[in-house]
């Protein structure tokens, strides 16, 4: 549904307005959406810049298992956000983001600490650019505790961990 509130001074102009009112109705995302200038092209954007914001508000995400391992993929809603999202999704940050799932226990003391500063060491991350259709692919290896055969979560598959990404806040930069 589409409710315009229109002033005198827009009334005056009806021609305008109502151009506007079908221009809207063409591309109802156009509020919620900039662009980014690459050489002759323009590609649209979120116009969500160095303001905090869920992930999930900019892009989509899948996740699979393997073994120990999880691969996931974050895939924007506008292909114009794939290079402000490489400048976010680092190594470091995807490690701080599953870095609770190497908790072991609710109240730890120092040898359970030690341990996950060990586990910690042992993740390493691999970012791959997908540029066909312009997205991330990561690799988060040794983070699943042995896989799903050993896991001790009440949910031992790594699919459902995509909502930890996409709830992750974020600032993208312009």
């Amino acid at each position: 549904m589409l409710v315009w509130i229109i002033t005198t001074n827009q009334a005056a102009n009806s021609e305008t307005v109502q151009m506007h009112i079908l221009q809207s109705q063409k591309n109802p995302t156009s509020h919620a959406m900039g662009s980014q200038q690459h050489g002759d092209t323009t590609i649209p954007c979120s116009c969500f810049t160095w303001k905090k914001i869920a992930l999930y508000h900019i892009a989509h995400s899948i996740v699979g298992d393997k073994g120990n391992d999880i691969n996931f993929s974050i895939i924007p809603h506008f292909p114009g956000d794939i290079g402000r999202l490489r400048v976010v999704i680092t190594p470091d940050w995807v490690k701080n983001v599953f870095s609770p799932l190497l908790d072991l226990s609710t109240f730890p003391d120092e040898r359970v600490i030690q341990r996950r500063i060990y586990l910690l060491e042992l993740v390493s991350v691999e970012i791959y650019d997908v540029p066909g259709i312009d997205s991330l692919n990561v690799v988060v290896k040794n983070i699943l505790d042995g896989g799903v055969n050993c896991l001790r979560r009440i949910d031992r598959h790594g699919k459902t961990l995509s909502d930890l990404i996409l709830c992750q806040e974020v600032v993208l930069p312009p």
